[in-house]
């Protein structure tokens, strides 16, 4: 006998059932989640040597929060400055995080507890490490130095160095630095005393003894990448004035240049989207060398907001592309959900990633935190609408925690 097909009446009954066993669906998950380490894409902690005197200002100052309101530095003006940034995210899960490591809330009645509780804290030297690895349970931290490119400056074991890239595509000419202060010539001394494939060869040689390669270019000219031919490029080379033109296609032919080095090479690019200067850069204005390159992989940073609608369309239509939610869910926690439930609907769930993108540890459990909600009741709600089964959205919470960045930057894999 012919089934009968499910009338809307009987399928919203169905959702309804379901909706009942959400909640045991979100514990199950944050369950999968506690399971396992994670690994954390991308991040900017501190040198160990600059964990020193910290106190709640120094947690501020070194976070998101201070880019919205710096902490005062009267202590009887702080109640005025938590309260006129309530609601803010990243104030949010900074607090929370402090809340729950040092067992009370932030609060201008609590600052002198605080205080003494931190510096108790850190008293040992390792404090901030075991934050990292207790708390966060990562097992592995990509750790972007912006200071001095590719280094690790941590005793911690943790952390897996990335080669922030911005320099050689920036630093047409030895008086020419990046956004950060940095040029090949403070890592290869006499690199600009050689001819265009000189410097070609120099930087080929230099970024192959790195694993991961990052751009953040989105602090410098932005991310709309044109150019990829060497003759044009060669044009700006060694120019302290070249004509805006020739810098641009400089510029665009060195991008090009070190992301079709990683893809010959099995390597991953990083590229910062979204926020920066605001200036050309949305992830969509690397489609032209997504769609040259590809047998590279782009890990896209940041969901691309606010153009996250970008990132999307780019994770729909370019396999070689993958969406990195880090920082998304302390900018937006709303934004976060919205981006994870459409990109899992277009993109399905190999190709997300996760990162705190932060330079302490408590903020950085914060991160934590807040990746933690946004997946877990995005999954719920996900499975009490009968979309994915409770074992799918485990699942894919494990693969956005661990598996995939293990599988894309090739980790041992336990998942």
């Amino acid at each position: 006998m012919q089934q009968k097909l499910r009338t809307a009446e009987a399928f919203d009954r169905s959702i309804h059932a379901t909706n009942e066993n959400s909640d045991t669906c979100r514990e199950a998950i944050l369950r999968r989640l506690d399971d396992m380490r994670g690994i954390n894409t991308h991040c900017h902690h501190l040198p160990d040597a600059q964990f020193s005197g910290v106190d709640l200002k120094f947690l501020y100052d070194h976070s998101y929060c201070d880019w919205m309101d710096s902490y005062p530095a009267d202590a009887s003006a702080v109640p005025d400055f938590l309260l006129r940034n309530c609601g803010n995210s990243y104030f949010y899960w900074l607090q929370t995080a402090i809340a729950t490591l040092y067992g009370l809330p932030v609060s201008g009645e609590n600052l002198d507890k605080l205080n003494l509780a931190i510096a108790d804290a850190y008293r040992n030297e390792t404090h901030h490490l075991r934050i990292l690895e207790q708390q966060c349970r990562y097992e592995k931290i990509l750790l972007d130095n912006c200071a001095h490119p590719g280094w690790v400056e941590s005793a911690g074991k943790l952390f897996v160095p990335v080669l922030r890239c911005n320099m050689f595509v920036v630093c047409n000419c030895k008086t020419r630095k990046d956004h950060n202060g940095n040029n090949p010539s403070m890592y290869l001394p006499g690199i600009y005393d050689q001819d265009f494939d000189g410097y070609l060869e120099a930087v080929k040689n230099y970024v192959l003894q790195h694993r991961i390669f990052k751009f953040a270019i989105a602090y410098d000219e932005g991310n709309r990448i044109g150019n990829f031919d060497k003759a044009r490029a060669a044009a700006a080379y060694g120019q302290e004035h070249p004509t805006p033109e020739a810098y641009r296609d400089f510029y665009g032919y060195m991008v090009y240049y070190i992301c079709r080095l990683a893809g010959e090479n099995g390597q991953v690019v990083q590229f910062h989207t979204g926020l920066g200067r605001m200036n050309d850069t949305s992830a969509i204005f690397l489609r032209p060398l997504i769609e040259a390159l590809p047998d590279t992989r782009f890990d896209l940073f940041h969901g691309g907001y606010p153009w996250m609608d970008d990132m999307l369309g780019l994770l729909h239509n370019y396999p070689n592309v993958y969406a990195d939610l880090c920082w998304l869910p302390l900018i937006s926690t709303s934004a976060a959900k919205r981006f994870l439930r459409e990109a899992l609907e277009i993109g399905g769930a190999h190709r997300l990633l996760w990162g705190c993108d932060t330079w302490t540890s408590e903020e950085s459990f914060g991160a934590t935190l807040a990746f933690r909600r946004v997946v877990s009741e995005v999954l719920a709600q996900m499975h009490a609408e009968g979309y994915l089964s409770c074992d799918e959205a485990c699942y894919i919470a494990g693969r956005i925690w661990r598996g995939n960045a293990a599988a894309l930057y090739g980790f041992e894999e336990s998942f």
